[in-house]
């Protein structure tokens, strides 16, 4: 990252519930107040950050004054160019699901299995017990026997071991069942709501992850959908013309699984454990940005002719604040970001068509401007 000149900020959309979204940011920062958040060459503890943002002015006009003159803005060097990163989006689904197996509610979420173990490379790195040149600092397995009464940390089930060869089956798991379509795109979506026949609604949460990459599906239809038509909803109607068979073959080649746990009627929660606000909380790689950071997103929004087209008739842009308190098993590396666009279907319709350039930069107070 790199200091700039601020933007223009006339049409910034700055949200009524930005008081509380601050208030949540103050509350994670000062967890660990000692913690050392970096910005390009600066550095500040996560405690002197929250003062920055409790004194972040409340409405527009007074905010706007304020990051132009006693804020300093550090650009993000994102795919080809300064502050241009690519964009995507995240929304929290509402899917139709039963109790038990029926008619095509097939597919089970499960909860987090208890032989579940999460490694943590950077113990071992820090130690100098091993030497490591990963992108990675964790990674989740199972505990196996291994020689004599040694026992050992191995990967854990893939997508098409959990699905395929139904290695979970008959362990008391599963939360719900859902048509098999659905379950996959609300593992990609990490949270989301289900309703049962009798009405009953469950809030799921992200409960972990199987530790395996995660692997993009759309990737593997540029032959079949044009990367300019790519969305959610042409990868969906392409899925349900495939049988069953071909179905779990495909999926399989995302070999990354989510598992849930019930947060009963609570919002979801994002990785620094902050409710996920609608176009505010941005996932980012968490190794390279600070989470609690606030910023400046400019990026397209998506217009449709109905809440029925798949393929938007124009794109504005617009500029927004946002905080970075959440993360994603696809959000990698500096030039990647994820929007949080809300609940339920419209959220899903624009969602799901972006994957756009889109504009970053990051805030903080006017003392990080003096390089170290």
């Amino acid at each position: 990252m790199r200091v700039t000149k601020s933007k223009n900020l006339q049409d910034l959309k700055v949200p009524n519930f930005i008081t509380k979204a601050i208030i949540d940011s103050v509350g994670f920062l000062k967890k660990n107040p000692h913690r050392v958040m970096r910005f390009g060459h600066c550095e500040i503890e996560a405690g002197k950050y929250a003062e920055f943002l409790l004194k972040l002015p409340k409405t527009k006009k007074e905010l706007i004054q304020y990051l132009k003159k006693d804020a300093t803005w550090f650009e993000v060097y994102g795919r080809d160019d300064w502050s241009e990163i690519l964009l995507t989006s995240y929304f929290s689904p509402l899917l139709q699901a039963r109790k038990t197996p029926q008619g095509p509610y097939t597919q089970p979420i499960y909860n987090v299995p208890l032989d579940l173990v999460e490694v943590s490379l950077n113990h071992f790195d820090s130690e100098d017990l091993v030497r490591l040149v990963t992108d990675r600092d964790k990674v989740s397995g199972r505990i196996v026997k291994g020689p004599g009464i040694v026992r050992r940390v191995v990967p854990y089930f893939s997508r098409q071991e959990i699905d395929g060869e139904k290695k979970l089956k008959g362990r008391g798991l599963e939360i719900a069942y859902l048509r098999p379509i659905d379950a996959f795109f609300l593992q990609i979506q990490g949270s989301g709501k289900i309703k049962f026949k009798n009405g009953e609604v469950m809030s799921l949460g992200y409960g972990a992850q199987n530790g395996y990459r995660y692997q993009s599906i759309g990737k593997l239809l540029y032959h079949v959908i044009p990367k300019e038509e790519m969305s959610m909803a042409k990868i969906e109607e392409y899925l349900k013309n495939l049988s069953r068979e071909q179905l779990y073959q495909f999926l399989a080649q995302n070999p990354s699984y989510v598992f849930f746990k019930n947060i009963k009627r609570e919002e979801a929660k994002t990785t620094s454990g902050i409710k996920v606000y609608e176009m505010l909380t941005l996932a980012v790689d968490s190794r390279i940005f600070p989470l609690g950071s606030f910023g400046i997103l400019k990026h397209p929004i998506p217009y449709f002719t109905n809440d029925t087209e798949s393929v938007p008739y124009r794109f504005k842009e617009e500029t927004r604040v946002i905080f970075a308190h959440d993360t994603g098993g696809a959000i990698k590396g500096v030039d990647r970001a994820d929007l949080f666009w809300g609940h339920g279907k419209d959220a899903q319709q624009s969602a799901g068509v972006i994957k756009h350039k889109a504009n970053l930069w990051f805030l903080t107070p006017k003392s990080c401007q003096s390089s170290s």
